[in-house]
């Protein structure tokens, strides 16, 4: 299953397609990780399904009951600091620079922010547990961008 998922030229939609054959005729487990001893931890297929950016694939294993990993919130923390190093001066020292404080008021970031809170409430939906968001949390507190965060987690965790 990760091949499928990991091969480029095959769409989104055909590695859906496959991996519900894999699970429906072949009885393949949603929940496979990929063990390799030069990763530092073990992604399963979702975790996998996001980082080669195949939607559909993810949606399907979420409906299948794939468990969505602390590591696909390491992964989407990540996304934020790398989209704040793109267009701005990022975070540095544990601090905003005042370019970022800036960017965070654009369209452009709201855009950014909307879809992944999108995929956030999915994983939680399904699941996933809000304490393993902590570093996203950090990030989102020193640009002053907690509280939507904090409105979409409200009650899960208690």
């Amino acid at each position: 299953m990760f091949a499928v998922v990991f091969d480029k030229n095959t769409t989104d939609e055909n590695t859906a397609k496959d991996i519900e054959y894999y699970i429906y005729k072949i009885g393949c487990d949603v929940n496979i990780t990929l063990e390799n001893d030069k990763l530092h931890y073990e992604p399963n297929l979702l975790d996998s399904t996001y980082a080669m950016n195949k939607p559909k694939t993810l949606d399907l294993l979420l409906q299948k009951g794939t468990f969505p990993s602390k590591w696909l919130t390491r992964d989407i923390a990540t996304e934020f600091l790398v989209f704040f190093r793109e267009n701005s001066d990022g975070i540095k020292d544990k601090k905003a620079s005042p370019e970022l404080l800036e960017f965070i008021k654009t369209p452009r970031y709201k855009e950014f922010k909307e879809e992944k809170f999108k995929l956030i409430k999915k994983l939680l939906d399904h699941g996933q547990d809000p304490k393993d968001y902590v570093v996203l949390k950090s990030i989102l507190k020193i640009v002053n961008d907690e509280k939507e965060f904090d409105e979409l987690v409200e009650g899960r965790n208690r």
